[in-house]
């Protein structure tokens, strides 16, 4: 399987990012990786990690799709991390967290960036078992 880049734009600036996940049998649990680098710079990305729990049909949830409610808009929304809109608000918390795409960072909890951005529920997803 192809490991292919997807980029977008955000103020003017490219990124290039790609997503992959991993499944954990011994804790049933499933890390979703994000990594996005600031074109040119691939030797500093800004990394997120969701480590959720493995759901039985669906996989990784935040690959299919799950419903969180946001506290701050007050709407339920279905988080995909396919969604363009969705990787561009979590690049958007990684600068706002210090990360500038040139100098280097640590993983970042991405369940910590989701409930940033207003969805508190999101630290539900790692103790969910279906």
């Amino acid at each position: 399987m192809k490991n292919k880049l997807r980029k977008i734009i955000i103020d003017n600036s490219k990124y290039l990012y790609t997503v992959t996940d991993q499944y954990h049998p011994e804790s049933e649990t499933n890390t979703l990786r994000l990594k996005v680098f600031l074109e040119g710079y691939k030797q500093s990305p800004l990394t997120i990690d969701f480590l959720t729990s493995d759901h039985y049909y669906m996989g990784q949830v935040l690959k299919s799709g799950v419903a969180l409610e946001n506290k701050k808009t007050g709407s339920t929304d279905i988080i995909n991390i396919n969604q363009p809109g969705l990787i561009r608000k979590l690049i958007l918390q990684g600068i706002k967290n210090g990360w500038n795409g040139i100098t280097k960072t640590d993983r970042q909890n991405g369940l910590n960036y989701l409930v940033g951005l207003g969805y508190e529920s999101a630290l539900d997803l790692m103790h969910s078992k279906s």
